[in-house]
């Protein structure tokens, strides 16, 4: 619904701004009315300035990649396996963008390809600068997105990515969320194996946050299963959502997948998905994700915590 009232503005305008208020439901089922307003106005400039923004952004470094740790907890102390490789836009108008601003925004206009092949490249050259510098390095997950999956050319842009930076499969992780497998999960595991084909070692991201079956769960060709955050976040608040912890967990067991935990941040919390057998944590209680500088510490550090 347009908020203007008639005669202020030309019916085309009126018509955008009837169109802008529309998309901002789409995908909303619990709202059904949605008002145009000053405050939506600036939001739509706001998110025309980040796409405007962001091929300038890329060539002037303004995204940083920022390294989450992962620690298996399986070991005593704790140790520093992996980690993942996470964007940040520090924008000289803006500063510091959240990523829940401009990744929904790149994904829905898929320009998200453009910040998917930045940190893919950043990360690749961070780890060569590692193992140059200090001799090892810990292996490093990044994100591929769902239009970087219909790319017909995406196993051979990592094959040569790891050629440039004389890296191996072993050095670079991918994680796909889970709700990518809803959209066309036949062509989503037919690129899944060709990549784990080559070498690659695979995450599903977010388990649990879509609606997968367990039926297709059993034929995904995954390696490692990572469970949504926000089971972790509502672990107190009843039974049953400890209950779905531990089931999630016992799945990846039984199928031969290393479990994943994100989000973790209280003592608790990972002492518990300690007991219940676990196998890595990411989250706040070890580390929010770091800048590469004090990355590197814990890099120095030799992995323990």
């Amino acid at each position: 619904v347009c908020a203007c009232e008639p005669g202020t503005l030309s019916l085309t305008r009126r018509f955008d701004r009837a169109q802008t208020a529309c998309n901002m439901l789409r995908g909303n089922y619990a709202k059904h009315v949605m008002v145009f307003s000053e405050a939506l106005h600036q939001r739509q400039l706001y998110h025309e300035s980040l796409i405007n923004d962001l091929n300038r952004a890329v060539e002037e470094k303004q995204l940083l990649v920022y390294f989450q740790p992962k620690y298996d907890i399986r070991q005593e102390p704790p140790v520093l396996s992996s980690a993942e490789a996470l964007v940040r836009w520090n924008h000289p108008e803006y500063g510091m963008v959240s990523p829940g601003d401009f990744i929904p925004l790149f994904e829905s206009n898929g320009m998200i390809q453009i910040v998917d092949h930045y940190v893919w490249e950043t990360t690749a050259a961070q780890i060569r600068y590692w193992k140059d510098t200090y001799g090892y390095a810990i292996p490093v997950s990044v994100n591929l997105s769902r239009i970087d999956m219909y790319d017909s050319e995406l196993e051979r842009k990592f094959l040569d990515l790891l050629a440039r930076y004389n890296l191996t499969t072993a050095d670079i992780m991918l994680e796909v969320t889970e709700s990518a497998y809803t959209d066309d999960a036949g062509q989503l595991i037919n690129t899944v194996n060709s990549l784990r084909s080559l070498g690659f070692r695979v995450e599903m991201d977010d388990f649990g946050s879509g609606y997968s079956s367990l039926n297709m769960l059993a034929s995904l060709p995954i390696d490692v299963l990572k469970m949504d955050m926000k089971f972790v976040r509502n672990m107190d608040k009843g039974e049953h959502n400890k209950a779905i912890i531990e089931l999630i967990i016992d799945i990846a067991k039984k199928l031969g997948k290393t479990s994943v935990s994100e989000g973790v941040e209280t003592e608790a919390e990972y002492l518990y998905l300690k007991q219940i057998g676990c196998d890595v944590i990411q989250g706040y209680y070890f580390s929010r994700p770091l800048p590469e500088k004090d990355f590197l510490e814990l890099i120095k550090k030799g992995y323990k915590v």
